[in-house]
C-alpha cells in the first residue's frame, strides 16, 4: 500500500491537529459517556477549558488569516470593513422585529451550517488533485454531507438533552420516516465511498489516508455526540473541540507556510508564526474570548461571577438589542468569512469553497 494523500502541512501535523482532536475527544465519550452524560451542570475550569481556549478562541483566531495580515486585508478590504457592520446591523434588525428566540434560532442554524461546511472543506483539501465532476467526487460529497446531516436530522427527530446555543431549540420534526430514509442513505453513503476507495487501492496501490480518515472521524464523532449519548456534556466536548482545535491549527499553519515562502521584507507580520510564539498565539485568542465573555456576563448572562469578576449590569431591552448582535458579530462575521478565505482552485475546473471554523 502506498499512502498518496496531498497533507495540509504534514501526516505528522496532520493527525496530531486535524485529525487527531476529534479522534481523542470521542475516544474520552465512547469511555466515560455515561458519566458524562449524568453530568448537569459543567464545572468552572471545564467551561474555561471549552468555551474560552476553544470554541470563542477559535472564531477570534481568524483575526490572524484576515484583519492582522496587511497583505490580506489590502486584498479583500472592502469585504473585511463590510461585512461586520451588516452582520450587525442585519442582527439588530432580527432582534429587533422577530424577538431574542428567533434571533437565536437564526444564530444557530448558521452555526449548523457552518460546522457541516467544515468537514466539507477539510474533505475537499485531502481530495486536492482528484478528478472533479465524477461519479467518485459525488460519492465523496454525498458521503461527507451526510456524516454531518444524518445526525441533524436525528437530532431534529428524536429529543435530545443539549443544547447548541441559549434560548433556541431545534425544529422538531413531528414524523419518523424523513430519519428513517436519510439513515438509509446514510448507511449507503458510507459504504459507497469506503467500498471506492477499497477498489482504488486494490487496483492502484494508492490510499488517500488523509480523506479515509477525515470523513471516519467525522461520522464516528457526529455520530457518538448526537446519537449514541443524549447528553450536554458530550455532546459539548465532541462538538467544541472537533471543530475549534483543528480550526485554530489550520489558521497556524496556514500562516507559517505563508512565512516560509516569502521574504522578511514583504510581510512582517508573518514573522509572528514561529514555533516560539505559538504560546503567544495561544494567549491571544484566549485573551480576546475572555474579554467578549466577560462582557456577555457582565451585561447579559451573569452567571460566571467566580470567572468574570461580580460586575452585574442590568441591561434595558433598548441596549440588549443593540449589545446581543453586536457581541454575536464577530462569530457571524467568522462564519461569513469563511466562504471566502479558503479556496482551493482545482486548474480552472472548479472553486471548491472549503469553508473551514
Amino acid at each position: 500500500m502506498r499512502v498518496s494523500t496531498p497533507w495540509i502541512y504534514s501526516p505528522k501535523f496532520d493527525l496530531a491537529a486535524i485529525i487527531g482532536p476529534p479522534v481523542l475527544v470521542t475516544a474520552i465519550v465512547l469511555v466515560w459517556g455515561n458519566r458524562l452524560s449524568a453530568i448537569s451542570e459543567t464545572p468552572p475550569w471545564l467551561w474555561v477549558l471549552l468555551v474560552l481556549f476553544v470554541d470563542v478562541a477559535h472564531v477570534y483566531s481568524s483575526l490572524f488569516r484576515t484583519y492582522l495580515d496587511r497583505e490580506e486585508f489590502r486584498k479583500r478590504k472592502r469585504l473585511y470593513l463590510i461585512v461586520p457592520v451588516l452582520s450587525w446591523l442585519g442582527g439588530i434588525a432580527i432582534y429587533a422585529g422577530c424577538g431574542a428566540t428567533f434571533f437565536w434560532s437564526c444564530v444557530a442554524y448558521f452555526a449548523i451550517y457552518h460546522f457541516v461546511r467544515q468537514q466539507y472543506g477539510f474533505l475537499m483539501l485531502y481530495r486536492r488533485g482528484e478528478p472533479v465532476g465524477n461519479l467518485s467526487y459525488r460519492i465523496d460529497q454525498a458521503a461527507i454531507y451526510l456524516a454531518t446531516v444524518y445526525p441533524l436530522v436525528y437530532w431534529h427527530t428524536y429529543p435530545r438533552n443539549f443544547q447548541w446555543f441559549s434560548d433556541f431549540d431545534v425544529v422538531h420534526i413531528p414524523v419518523a420516516w424523513p430519519e428513517q430514509l436519510c439513515r438509509w442513505l446514510y448507511i449507503a453513503s458510507l459504504a459507497s465511498f469506503f467500498f471506492k476507495e477499497g477498489c482504488t487501492w486494490l487496483t492502484t496501490g494508492k490510499l488517500n489516508a488523509g480523506k479515509v480518515l477525515l470523513l471516519t472521524v467525522t461520522a464516528a464523532a457526529w455520530g457518538t455526540g448526537i446519537i449514541l449519548f443524549n447528553g450536554d456534556l458530550p455532546f459539548t466536548l465532541i462538538n467544541i473541540v472537533s471543530h475549534g482545535i483543528p480550526y485554530m491549527a489550520l489558521i497556524w499553519i496556514y500562516q507559517y507556510r505563508k512565512r516560509t515562502g516569502k521574504p522578511a521584507s514583504e510581510n512582517r507580520f508573518l514573522k509572528f508564526f514561529q514555533l516560539k510564539y505559538i504560546p503567544l498565539y495561544i494567549l491571544a485568542v484566549f485573551g480576546f474570548a475572555y474579554f467578549e465573555e466577560a462582557i456577555w456576563d457582565w451585561f447579559v448572562w451573569q452567571d460566571h461571577a467566580d470567572i468574570f469578576g461580580p460586575l452585574a449590569i442590568r441591561a434595558s431591552a433598548t441596549l440588549l438589542m443593540i449589545l446581543v448582535p453586536l457581541l454575536t458579530m464577530p462569530q457571524v462575521t467568522h462564519y461569513v468569512l469563511d466562504a471566502y478565505i479558503w479556496r482551493v482552485n482545482k486548474k480552472g475546473k472548479e472553486e471548491v469553497r472549503a469553508v473551514i471554523g
